[in-house]
C-alpha cells in the first residue's frame, strides 16, 4: 500500500483507527511487519524479570490455542525498568500484514495544527546542567563508563489530539521508523521510533542500536559538516562502541553466531544524524531461548541506560527527578511461535487527551558537554513536536 498524504489521510486515518470509540487499538509498522488490533482478550501486567512472567505468557498463549487461534499474538509496551509491570495484550482482533510504504511529507495536514498554552521541562534548564555536571563527576572517580540521562517536556494543548491523525503526520514525516501507538491504562504511547532492539524470525535476530546523535540542518552543506562530524567523533564512536559491544555480551550465551559491523555507518531521521550498526546472530535450534529471554539480556542497552548497567541504573534513579515508565522502555508484538519484533520507545509522546508528554535522553560519556546535551536532547523532541504541528518554540 503506498501511503500518500494528500491524497488518502481521511482513508488512512480511519484504517488506522478502527473505530475511533475504541481506546484499545494497537498498531506497530516497521519495514518488515505491520502489526494491527483491537480489543482485549487477556492481559499480562506482571514484570519481566518476576519469575511469574514466563509461565504466564505460556499460559495466555495455551489458553488461546484451546480456544481455536492457532498462532496468537501477544503486543503492547514494556517498561525501561523491567521491575515495574508491563502492559501486554492478547487481542480480540488482529492482522499480521505487509508494512504501509509512507512517502515522506514535512507536514501536510495543514488542519492538524496545535498550540501549546502550558509546557514545562523537568528538570529545568539549570537543573540539568547541573545534573550532567554531577554525572561527569561520577565518571571520572568511579568505574561507570556511560550514563544516559534524560529530560520530558510536558504540553497542555489547544485541543484534544486526534491519534489516527497524529499518527498519519508520524509516519508521513518519519517514513523509515517503528512506527507504533499503544493504547496505555489512561494515555497512549505514539511515535516514530529510528531503533530497533530485537527482531526475532525463526533462529535468527537482528538488532540496530544506535548512539551517537547531531542534529541536522536546513541548509546542505551545514547538515553535511554536521554528519560528516559525528562521523569523525571520537566521542561518539566511544559511546557507541559501548552500544555494540554489551549486545554482543550479552547475546555471546546464547547464539550461535554473532556479526556485526566492523564501523558504524551513518543514518539520517528528518531531525536526527545517528550512527548504526546493524547486528545479526543465529539462535540454536535447540532449546531456542524466547524473544522475550533475549529482551531480558540485552535491555536496556547502553545507548538508553549506560554501562556497567545495574551501576548507570541506580546513578540514573539517583540523578532523575521523573520516572521514566515507558519511555525508553520497548514497544511491540510476540506470537506463539516466538517471531516478534520489539523496538525502543523513543521520539515518542503519552498523549491523554489535551496532554502531552515528551521524552528525550542523551548518552553522557567523560567527553560530554552539558550544553551540547541540552541541546541535543531538545533536537530529538523535534520529531513529535513537528508532528504537532507545533510552531512555536517550546524548546
Amino acid at each position: 500500500m503506498e501511503f500518500v498524504m494528500d491524497a488518502t489521510l481521511p482513508k488512512y486515518t480511519d484504517a488506522l483507527a478502527l473505530d475511533r470509540s475504541q481506546n484499545d487499538v494497537f498498531l506497530f509498522n516497521s519495514n518488515f511487519n505491520l502489526v494491527r488490533t483491537n480489543g482485549i482478550r487477556q492481559r499480562i501486567t506482571v514484570p519481566l524479570l518476576s519469575g511469574a512472567f514466563h509461565q504466564e505468557v505460556q499460559t495466555v498463549f495455551k489458553k488461546e490455542k484451546i480456544q481455536g487461534r492457532c498462532n496468537p499474538i501477544l503486543v503492547g509496551a514494556i517498561p525501561f525498568d523491567m521491575n515495574q509491570p508491563a502492559q501486554l495484550v492478547i487481542p480480540e482482533w488482529y492482522e499480521r500484514a505487509k508494512p504501509f510504504s509512507c512517502t515522506f511529507s514535512p507536514f501536510i495536514d495543514k488542519d492538524f495544527i496545535h498550540h501549546a498554552s502550558q509546557h514545562s521541562f523537568t528538570p529545568n534548564y539549570v537543573d540539568f546542567i547541573d545534573m550532567i555536571e554531577q554525572a561527569l563527576s561520577i565518571l571520572k572517580n568511579s568505574s561507570l563508563k556511560k550514563v544516559v540521562l534524560s529530560k520530558i517536556l510536558k504540553l497542555t494543548l489547544d485541543r484534544n489530539v486526534d491519534i489516527p491523525r497524529l499518527l498519519a503526520n508520524i509516519m508521513a514525516q518519519n517514513p523509515s521508523a517503528y512506527h507504533f501507538s499503544v493504547p496505555l491504562e489512561n494515555s497512549v504511547l505514539i511515535g516514530a521510533s529510528p531503533e530497533l532492539l530485537v527482531r526475532k524470525q525463526g533462529n535468527n535476530i537482528f538488532s540496530n542500536p544506535l548512539a551517537g546523535s547531531a542534529k541536522r540542518f536546513r541548509d546542505v552543506d551545514a547538515d553535511r559538516e554536521a554528519a560528516q562530524t559525528l562521523s569523525n567523533s571520537v566521542k561518539d564512536q566511544y559511546e557507541h562502541r559501548l552500544v555494540v559491544d554489551a549486545i554482543h555480551a550479552a547475546l555471546l550465551p546464547l547464539v550461535e553466531s554473532f556479526r556485526a559491523q566492523e564501523k558504524p555507518r551513518l543514518i539520517s531521521t528528518p531531525t536526527m544524524w545517528h550512527l548504526s550498526t546493524d547486528i545479526e546472530a543465529t539462535l540454536p535450534t535447540i532449546n531456542t531461548p524466547s524473544i522475550f529471554d533475549l529482551i531480558k539480556h540485552i535491555h536496556p542497552t547502553p545507548a538508553m541506560c549506560g554501562t556497567p548497567t545495574v551501576q548507570a541504573q541506580h546513578r540514573i534513579e539517583a540523578l532523575e527527578p521523573h520516572q521514566r515508565g515507558f519511555f525508553s522502555g520497548l514497544v511491540g508484538w510476540c506470537d506463539a511461535e516466538g517471531n516478534g519484533e520489539w523496538a525502543i520507545a523513543i521520539r515518542c509522546a503519552e498523549v491523554s487527551d489535551n496532554k502531552v508528554t515528551l521524552f528525550a535522553g542523551a548518552g553522557i560519556v567523560p567527553d560530554s558537554n552539558p550544553e551540547s546535551e541540552w541541546l541535543e536532547t531538545s533536537a530529538k523532541m523535534r520529531t513529535m513536536l513537528n508532528a504537532f504541528g507545533i510552531k512555536e518554540d517550546v524548546i
